[in-house]
């Protein structure tokens, strides 16, 4: 990851570990999953079956700034299939998550 890409001033790893803490719980409920990957996005996608919630990066601006929108599968096409194609493509080669606990407890967490 290029520490200077996101222009956060090296803040970025720390927030990662605070969120895997966050995610301890969550993911102990059956069929929840976490991946990792390497893509640099434009957006997060939380993918619920046939919603989703989207949330766009505006540049130089800390997660609370950012838009958060909600949509839902209402067709074979459109917004919802595009963002849907984009995290399955994404997540089909993303490594799922190990040891994630011990990643969160790292010192900043």
């Amino acid at each position: 990851m290029d520490p200077g890409l996101e222009q956060l001033n090296g803040t970025l790893p720390a927030r990662i570990r605070t969120t895997l803490g966050h995610l301890r719980d969550v993911l102990a409920i059956p069929g929840v999953e976490l991946r990792f990957h390497n893509v640099h996005l434009y957006n997060a996608i939380y993918r619920f079956d046939d919603e989703m919630i989207v949330t766009p990066y505006l540049y130089r601006a800390h997660g609370f700034q950012h838009p958060a929108f909600r949509l839902r599968r209402l067709g074979p096409y459109g917004v919802f299939a595009s963002f849907a194609d984009q995290f399955e493509t994404i997540w089909a080669a993303a490594t799922p998550a190990q040891n994630l606990i011990s990643l969160a407890n790292q010192p900043g967490a």
